[in-house]
């Protein structure tokens, strides 16, 4: 449904693997830097709503695991900034929580700024972060752990073809096999 394409990093002073770009929108790596504005908040290039409590405390787990690891990790450490192309600025975020566990599977995180909501944006990023994964061959899918009250991130898993594997204690889970 939505095509993706390898484009050039945004900032070449950044050694970042490729980014991508989707229909209507462009994924970025974010830099340990940009991260760390996030946390701050002094980021200029993200919806504020984007930002929850929650996702705040996850950003600052992000930022402690980068630190710890080599640049060379951050891709799938870090969040990917969600851009809207005609706006040039960020919507959401979507990401790795880890790197690939013993079987080959990550698991995904994502948000959307309120106002984007409910317009395929979502699924459109997800689509494209896959994209990006399916290229490592040591990475042989992903899992989403998904509130079961949280019918629309559910509805954005089923429409990129997570299959529901069953329930953990307040979560859905979901898996993507490449």
């Amino acid at each position: 449904m939505y095509e993706t394409v390898v484009t050039k990093k945004r900032d070449e002073s950044v050694n970042m693997q490729e980014n991508r770009e989707s229909e209507r929108l462009y994924l970025y790596a974010l830099s340990l830097e940009e991260i760390k504005q996030i946390i701050d908040g002094t980021q200029t290039f993200l919806q504020e709503s984007a930002v929850s409590e929650v996702i705040a405390q996850a950003v600052r787990r992000r930022y402690d695991r980068m630190e710890q690891a080599p640049k060379e990790a951050h891709p799938w450490l870090t969040y990917w900034l969600i851009e809207k192309k005609e706006q040039k600025r960020g919507i959401g975020l979507v990401g790795c929580k880890y790197l690939p566990n013993e079987d080959g599977y990550v698991e995904i995180g994502y948000t959307m700024a309120k106002e984007y909501r409910n317009q395929g944006y979502m699924t459109e990023a997800l689509l494209a972060f896959l994209d990006w994964l399916y290229e490592y061959p040591f990475c042989k899918g992903a899992k989403l752990l998904i509130r079961s009250a949280n019918l629309p991130s559910r509805k954005v898993a089923e429409n990129c073809g997570f299959l529901h594997q069953g329930r953990e204690e307040i979560y859905e889970v979901y898996q993507y096999d490449f």
